[in-house]
């Protein structure tokens, strides 16, 4: 039987040993945070955070201590410093996680547990294979192209870092007929010749390997005789990168880029009737969409028309770029209409992470959806359903917009349907905006514009997306609305 001592109350003079206590319960659950989700150790060594890079089966990359501080909401940040580098972790997670043809699974560990990826179709081959077989019935080629991130060449003295599924999803695609430009090989030459492939503060590839990347696939996919070449403005900017940003630190750095022009010396814009498209995603906006800060008509679509020395169509959105492109597609069908060749241009990282839903392609004619006028019109609805938006605090996004659907609509000429997509921005200056908290059930009173008026210069930033699985919001009209004095 226990002695009296053991029974006594807690007092004041044993309170040292509770601080040592819970010192120690702090301390065991970083320690904790050491291991991977399949319960391997990580290294708390010196280099063992270049060594994640390298190491088959390293999940996390992150400092301990950092990482845990992430879990715990402290930090989303997603941003690793190394020798003077910035990377994009989903990027590391990408390369060293699971084989990416294999089925996700529940992560094990307790403390660095994560719901399971249910939520998403995860398997990329049937969506690129249904993709390439529909536009190869109406006589379209497709060029499947995978950029890889900066991390796959993290080490100089070694060969590129690869998911291990890779060389597999080559193979398999190449195999069913598919056409995939490997980017790899040609970058690890760039490597190898002192070329810098990607921004040190920024996820992104540098303005020379764009355009290398451009060249490689212009050799390869041209489809008419090229006409006069186009006039190229040669000029250098200054900018702070996306990963820069995120962190908070005043890093900048200089690039030289070729700003397009059209025949006419005013700036170069896709033109829908060209026999060449191009389905992107920030890869193909770095250079060209103003609001990611590196400029404009320098991306990757002007690249490939400097090579091809042709007219190049674009449909291209932040993020998401196992569906993002091809969804904007779904909404303007018509842009399929005289073409040869797609070029389908999305981050590697999303064949670990993206949803590859298959998505038909509808008959490339112009949408019978309704549409608002260009004119002003005031709306007040009910929000029916809202785009699910992670828990933000500070976004990797400078600006991200979410779509609502509205229902119940009056509008101010009665001529507006009773449902309406609205969309507006959810993310201003990396920060969640009023929209960010709208739920179901709201009731909202506003001026908005059509959709159209603004799409050149809004569609390509990312976007939360509403689910449409049975596509029934492409019949439905879409307004802009964006709150006063902005």
């Amino acid at each position: 039987m226990p002695d009296q001592e053991h029974n006594e109350p807690i007092s004041l003079s044993r309170m040292p040993c509770i601080v040592v206590l819970v010192t120690l319960g702090v301390l065991s659950t970083i320690h904790l945070g050491t291991f991977f989700p399949d319960g391997s150790l990580w290294d708390w060594e010196d280099g063992a955070l270049d060594r994640a890079f390298l190491e088959a089966g390293a999940r996390h990359v992150h400092d301990p201590v950092q990482l845990l501080r992430a879990r715990a909401g402290f930090d989303a940040n997603d941003v690793v410093e190394r020798t003077h580098e910035l990377y994009y972790q989903p990027d590391i997670d990408h390369l060293t996680g699971r084989n990416f043809l294999r089925p996700p699974v529940a992560r094990s560990h307790v403390v660095l547990s994560s719901p399971p990826d249910t939520e998403r179709t995860w398997d990329p081959l049937p969506a690129i294979l249904d993709f390439h077989q529909q536009l190869a019935a109406r006589g379209i080629r497709l060029v499947v192209l995978p950029v890889p991130s900066k991390a796959v060449f993290a080490d100089p003295s070694r060969k590129p870092i690869l998911n291990e599924g890779y060389r597999e999803f080559l193979d398999r695609l190449r195999a069913s007929g598919a056409e995939i430009h490997d980017l790899v090989p040609l970058y690890e030459e760039m490597r190898a010749a002192g070329k810098r492939l990607f921004l040190e503060g920024d996820s992104h590839w540098t303005p020379e390997a764009m355009a290398r990347a451009a060249r490689a696939v212009a050799a390869t996919t041209s489809v008419q005789p090229p006409d006069d070449p186009y006039p190229v403005l040669e000029r250098q900017l200054t900018a702070s990168g996306d990963l820069a940003q995120l962190l908070g630190r005043p890093w900048k750095e200089t690039v030289r880029q070729r700003m397009l022009l059209s025949r006419n010396d005013l700036r170069w814009k896709p033109d829908p009737e060209a026999p060449y498209l191009l389905l992107g995603d920030s890869f193909s906006n770095i250079y060209s969409l103003d609001a990611m800060g590196w400029g404009i008509a320098a991306g990757f679509a002007e690249a490939l028309s400097i090579e091809l020395r042709a007219p190049v169509d674009r449909i291209s959105r932040n993020a998401d770029g196992a569906f993002a492109s091809r969804e904007e597609l779904l909404r303007n069908p018509q842009r399929l209409a005289n073409k040869s060749v797609v070029v389908w241009q999305f981050a590697m990282r999303e064949l670990s992470f993206g949803d590859w839903k298959v998505l038909p392609l509808s008959s490339p004619e112009p949408s019978s959806a309704s549409r608002l006028t260009d004119m002003p019109e005031e709306l007040e609805g009910t929000i029916a359903r809202v785009a699910p938006i992670p828990s933000l605090t500070r976004t990797p996004y400078r600006q991200a917009i979410r779509e609502v659907l509205l229902e119940n609509v009056r509008s101010s000429s009665g001529l507006v349907p009773d449902r309406v997509v609205l969309l507006g921005y959810a993310v201003q200056n990396h920060l969640p905006t009023g929209m960010a908290q709208w739920e179901p059930g709201d009731q909202v009173r506003l001026r908005v514009i059509s959709w159209e008026s603004v799409e050149p210069s809004k569609a390509r930033l990312h976007r939360f997306a509403l689910p449409d699985d049975e596509l029934e919001l492409l019949e439905v009209p879409w307004a802009w609305w964006e709150p006063p004095g902005k």
